[in-house]
């Protein structure tokens, strides 16, 4: 799949977006991760509910950055919040959600001592696994309202195309990733609305990563990588490979303001023709970290929330 224009719709994409019961515990998670706050600010019951089509509530945003990167993580706490959890670590291989924020980190083992002494614990299982690419490690962290975090650790000249910060303890918000059982909607939809193509895929098929996921069933996972880079963020849409019947949707569960990883940031040329290719409303408003600026919020066929951003507006 090409993109039929020159310019590119999708400049970058700027990380996840958390629908946060306490952003104060999200606060702590990232600064953990090396994340620091770029800005907050108070949404009201009727902003709010234009951005994200709730009905009641209000809603306190916080953005999160990558130091000396353009890449982050926002939080927003609706107000009411909800008792919908999206994600729970007993249903790991929920599909039509997404699951987890990747980062890379090039000592693995220092990177999980020094997030856990920060307060917060990793799975026992970490995933010791071959690819084409070279021989991974990864483990994983369920933290406040079922949010993931990994961690991945490799060959670090493998990762000079895997992520733009590589001399920390860890990167940047490396990928957004989650599981679905068909993979051609939502390949199809991050194409005809922003323009974005796979930039890398990969398959895997170890015992040890089916125990870090937590599915009984044996997986024969397949991925494609989605973005403008691969030092990039990008969206990894997922398809483990289980028997039909065995995943569980969580689509009508991922809605704002269930709580958990809602969806993405993505950084666009203009807005106006995302929302046109989406079938969306466009609106202005102000994003704490990011200014002013036209934004368009659509559900992608992942249950992913993708949240278009065109600054300088």
């Amino acid at each position: 799949m090409n993109s039929t224009s020159s310019a590119p719709l999708t400049l970058h994409i700027h990380g996840p977006i958390i629908s946060s019961s306490d952003v104060a515990a999200h606060i702590d998670l990232f600064r953990a991760f090396g994340l620091t706050e770029a800005g907050r600010l108070e949404r009201s019951v009727e902003e709010t509910g234009m951005i994200w089509g709730t009905t009641g509530q209000a809603s306190l945003e916080v953005s999160l950055q990558t130091p000396d990167t353009p890449f982050g993580v926002r939080l927003v706490q609706f107000t009411p919040g909800s008792d919908t959890q999206i994600r729970h670590p007993d249903r790991g291989s929920d599909s039509e959600a997404l699951k987890v924020i990747d980062f890379y980190a090039p000592d693995l083992d220092a990177a999980l001592e020094d997030i856990e002494a920060a307060g917060f614990r990793f799975k026992d299982e970490i995933a010791d696994y071959d690819t084409p690419e070279g021989r991974f490690r990864e483990a994983h962290l369920w933290g406040p309202d079922g949010v993931v975090c990994a961690l991945i650790s490799g060959d670090a000249e493998r990762f000079e195309t895997l992520a733009t910060v590589r001399d920390r303890r860890v990167s940047e918000p490396q990928s957004i990733s989650g599981p679905v059982q068909d993979q051609g909607p939502i390949l199809n939809f991050l194409h005809d609305v922003f323009g974005l193509d796979v930039i890398h895929r990969y398959g895997l098929d170890d015992e040890s990563f089916d125990a870090l996921v937590g599915s009984a069933n044996a997986m024969k996972l397949r991925a494609w990588n989605v973005g403008t880079a691969t030092e990039k963020p990008y969206f990894g849409i997922i398809n483990y490979g289980l028997p039909e019947g065995s995943q569980v949707s969580a689509f009508e569960a991922s809605r704002p303001p269930a709580r958990g990883l809602l969806g993405a940031t993505l950084l666009v040329r203009d807005a106006a023709q995302i929302a046109a290719r989406a079938g969306a409303k466009m609106h202005q408003t102000d994003i704490p970290g990011l200014g002013a600026c036209r934004s368009v919020t659509v559900q992608g066929p992942n249950g992913a929330w993708f949240q278009a951003v065109q600054t300088g507006s």
